[in-house]
C-alpha cells in the first residue's frame, strides 16, 4: 500500500506535540487539514504555473497556513504558545506540503484521511500513556500518583520515541514501509526546538550552535550506519531514524 499520510509533517509535530492526549488531538487536525489545503493548492496551480513557481507558492502558503491554523487553535483553547514553537508550527505546514509535493497523493482524499487516521490513533494513544507517566493526568484530569511517575516522561526524548513508535506502529497496520526521505528536514527544526542539554561555560551562541551541531552530527552518524542495519519492514526508514534521535538525546541529557 502506497503510504499518503504525512509522515514528516507528522513525525515533527509529535515530537512538539505529544505530551498530553488533547494536544495530540488538536494537533493531529490541524496537520491534516494543512495536508488537505497542499494538496488541494497544487492540484489548483499545477496547470498554471511552471515548477519552481509551484513549488515556492504551496510551500510558502502551506506554511503561513499551518502557523495561523495552530496559532488561532492554541488561542481558542486558551492554551500558551510561545514563539519559538509557533515557528516550528510553521515547519510543519513545510514539510507537508513537501510531502505533497514528491509524493503524488493523486488527490485521492479518502485513502489520505483512512491512513492519517490510523496514524493519529496511535498518537493519541501514546500521548495518553506519556501524559499520564508524567503527570497522572489523562486528558487534563488527573487519575492516580504511582511510583513510577516523572516530569521526565514529558522530555524531547520520549517526543521523539513516540513519533518513532506511533510511525512503525501505522506501517504495521497498513502492512507498508516508507522511502527514504529527508530526515534532517525533521531533525534539524525539532533539535532546534528542543536541545538535549546546555552549555553554560560558553558564550551564548557558541555553546546554541554545538548543542544543536552535536546532536545532529551524532544522528548523521547512526543514520549512515542504518543503512546496513535489516529493522523489520515497519520500522525502516524514518521511525528507526525517529527512535535513534531519541536515543541520542537520552545519552546526552545524561551529561
Amino acid at each position: 500500500m502506497k503510504i499518503k499520510y504525512p509522515a514528516g509533517a507528522a513525525a515533527l509535530a509529535m515530537v512538539l506535540f505529544s505530551g498530553t492526549m488533547t494536544e495530540a488531538f488538536a494537533a493531529g487536525i490541524l496537520v491534516l487539514a494543512v495536508l488537505v489545503f497542499a494538496e488541494f493548492l497544487k492540484n489548483l496551480l499545477k496547470p498554471r504555473l511552471v515548477k519552481w513557481s509551484l513549488w515556492a507558492c504551496v510551500l510558502i502558503a502551506s506554511g503561513a497556513v499551518s502557523a495561523c491554523a495552530f496559532k488561532w487553535a492554541w488561542y481558542a483553547l486558551a492554551w500558551e504558545m510561545a514563539p519559538i514553537l509557533w515557528v516550528m508550527t510553521f515547519a510543519v505546514g513545510l514539510l507537508a506540503a513537501l510531502q505533497v509535493l514528491k509524493w503524488d497523493m493523486e488527490a485521492d482524499y479518502g485513502e489520505m484521511f483512512w491512513q492519517t487516521a490510523i496514524l493519529w490513533f496511535f498518537w493519541i494513544l501514546l500521548a495518553s500513556v506519556r501524559e499520564f507517566a508524567a503527570f497522572g493526568n489523562l486528558a487534563g484530569n488527573h487519575l492516580a500518583d504511582l511510583d513510577f511517575m516523572s516530569s521526565k516522561f514529558g522530555a524531547p526524548i520520549f517526543g521523539f520515541l513516540t513519533g518513532g513508535l506511533a510511525l512503525a506502529f501505522a506501517n504495521g497496520v497498513l502492512k507498508t514501509s516508507m522511502p527514504k526521505g529527508e530526515s534532517l528536514f525533521i531533525m534539524v527544526p525539532a533539535v532546534i526546538f528542543a536541545q538535549p542539554y546546555v552549555l553554560d561555560s560558553l558564550p551564548e551562541m557558541a555553546g546554541l550552535v554545538i548543542t544543536i551541531a552535536v546532536p545532529l552530527i551524532l544522528f548523521w552518524s547512526v543514520r549512515h550506519y542504518l543503512r546496513f542495519s535489516q529493522p523489520g519492514r515497519a520500522y525502516r526508514n524514518l521511525p528507526v531514524e525517529m527512535l535513534s534521535m531519541g536515543l541520542i538525546y537520552m545519552i546526552l541529557s545524561i551529561y
